[in-house]
């Protein structure tokens, strides 16, 4: 058995480990990658740590969570809930779909997959309070954001557009990717709505929906700075980050929270967990572990496997580094260059494989969405638990979509 391989089992074991002990993962897989990384791998601590540590979603995650903790503290989220609830009147069954189609428009109108970092926290707190299945309110608000993410104003669909269009296929239109992405994934978010019994729902017990509740002065600074947030980011191309940190601070500075409180409801666990968990990946990734995947699908590419390999290859890349910067970009030139052998599909058919692949594995926590996500989700949530859910819906989901390949339906 070589490290590859070695490296494989190690990953799969701290996730087993970690579900079956309810410990964070992220710390165990700290462990892992520090035992595997020196000790079997030669690698100097500094490239584990300095450039495993994912500093760009943790630093999103951090400034985001930071924000929403003032939210949290003040009361700002549980009057916004319980207004939103209001206008849902009162049927809890309707919250999860409305999470959809707001965050498909939101994310569809140029704010793309990072809104989730924004629209999570109000999402999953209503969920809990309306007893609504957090998974289901996750892989639902999600799957409203990718498919508005994947839109041709969107960063993910500027990407694919502009690579599948330097492949000159006659006839190129981007409704051919992008329609094939969003019915897939509306269906898989529909299905986990009704799978989870969100037809089964009831009326909202809550005392608060049977009117709007007004804002404090406190909690009006609070919208006004979530307000800027989205406003900086959607229209001006503000750093998510830099800008949520800004937020915060001034909300800080002004008094809209007790700064104590904020900082002890910002979610470390969560933090660590995520981080951890791409500390571990890097030195997978360094072993060939990923590599080592990767050439086992593209050993199986035949006339019928092509389009599910294409899929499969494409959620494994994505699951692991930027689908943006680097899984499309590689992917879909090599699609383009498998179709012109005869009998293996039609170019478009081929790259629709890939965009499937690429973006429906984003709602895993090992994606910057399903971290963000995962980060927004409330103090009362087992997020260890959460994890190991949306990481196996992501599985679930590239499964699903390689045997719709297999079958012919992209």
């Amino acid at each position: 058995m070589n490290m590859a391989e070695i490296s494989l089992i190690v990953f799969a074991g701290v996730i087993a480990l970690g579900a079956a002990t309810h410990k964070n993962c992220g710390v165990i897989a700290l462990v892992a990658a520090y035992i595997l990384g020196v000790f079997c791998l030669g690698m100097k601590p500094a490239d584990i740590y300095a450039k495993g540590w994912p500093m760009g979603v943790f630093f999103m995650a951090l400034s985001t969570t930071f924000l929403f903790a003032i939210a949290n503290v003040n009361g700002t989220i549980e009057v916004m809930a319980k207004n939103i609830a209001y206008f849902a009147h009162g049927s809890a069954r309707l919250l999860p779909l409305v999470f959809f189609a707001g965050g498909a428009l939101i994310s569809g109108i140029g704010a793309g997959g990072l809104v989730i970092a924004v629209i999570a926290p109000i999402a999953l707190y209503i969920a809990v309070e309306n007893k609504i299945p957090v998974l289901m309110m996750s892989l639902v608000t999600m799957g409203g954001i990718m498919v508005g993410g994947l839109s041709p104003v969107a960063i993910n669909g500027l990407v694919a557009n502009r690579l599948a269009a330097e492949q000159n296929i006659p006839g190129y239109s981007y409704i051919q990717l992008w329609a094939p992405y969003a019915v897939a994934m509306t269906l898989f978010s529909l299905g986990a709505y009704v799978v989870m019994g969100g037809f089964r729902l009831p009326h909202s017990e809550n005392s608060g929906v049977s009117s709007l509740m007004p804002f404090d002065r406190k909690q009006t600074m609070t919208l006004a700075a979530i307000a800027v947030l989205l406003i900086g980011v959607i229209a001006f191309g503000q750093n998510l980050g830099l800008l949520a940190f800004a937020c915060a601070g001034v909300l800080i500075l002004f008094n809209a929270a007790d700064q104590k409180k904020v900082f002890a409801a910002t979610p470390w666990a969560t933090l660590i967990l995520i981080c951890g968990m791409s500390v571990l990946l890097k030195v997978v990734v360094t072993a060939g572990g990923f590599t080592y995947l990767e050439d086992l699908v593209k050993s199986t590419m035949n006339a019928k496997t092509v389009r599910p390999a294409f899929v499969a290859l494409g959620g494994v890349m994505g699951a692991v580094s930027s689908g943006t910067g680097v899984v499309m970009p590689t992917l879909i030139p090599m699609a383009a260059d498998v179709a012109k052998q005869p009998g293996m599909g039609t170019a478009i058919e081929l790259i629709t494989a890939v965009v499937v692949g690429t973006n429906g594995v984003v709602i895993s926590p090992l994606s910057t969405v399903g971290a963000l996500c995962l980060a927004g989700a409330p103090a009362s949530v087992d997020r260890n638990r959460l994890y190991n859910q949306l990481l196996l819906s992501a599985v679930c989901f590239t499964v699903l979509c390689a045997a719709a390949a297999y079958f012919g339906l992209f």
